[in-house]
């Protein structure tokens, strides 16, 4: 019995520094990776907040930038959690700068509402936003309905396939 109590605080120790040696080697690790990531964004090479995935930044249209970045694969799943987590404000903000983001480089479309002509399967992602000529109020200067949004005061923005 001697022996063991002898061996008992050997193992203890060697388990000991095995659990340390493999925590500094998962630190060193850690460390590495994050310099990594550094030195891409140092070359131009971003990173998506949210499938991880690395994006050439002399591309604007693969990336959304809202303060975080955001691949246009992962929009539509990102805005639907996004938009209902935020405040009215900020996420009239970000749906007019995502729209005009999904208009320039994806080729997205302006329909007003109320046009049910379009097909759910014909397009990749729609929002719904704030009309950009009247800004949501549905009239224009003189009181008029505002022909941008059939008065409605907002409009959908359509990513075709």
């Amino acid at each position: 019995m001697e022996t063991r109590s002898d061996h008992s605080p050997r193992v203890a120790t060697t388990a000991g520094s095995l659990e340390s040696s493999v925590f500094e080697s998962a630190s060193r690790i850690e460390r590495d990776l994050n310099d990594l990531v550094e030195a891409l964004a140092l070359l131009g090479v971003k990173r998506c907040s949210c499938c991880r995935h690395f994006f050439r930044s002399s591309d604007p249209g693969a990336l959304f930038d809202y303060g975080k970045l955001v691949c246009f694969a992962c929009i539509p799943g990102w805005w639907s959690s996004q938009s209902s987590q935020i405040g009215v404000m900020e996420r009239e903000k970000i749906e007019s700068k995502l729209s005009a983001w999904l208009r320039k480089y994806h080729g997205a479309e302006i329909v007003k509402e109320g046009r049910e002509d379009l097909e759910d399967g014909e397009h990749e992602f729609q929002i719904v936003t704030s009309c950009f000529e009247c800004r949501g109020s549905g009239r224009i200067m003189e009181g008029e309905r505002c022909r941008f949004c059939n008065g409605l005061g907002t409009v959908r923005i359509v990513v075709p396939k």
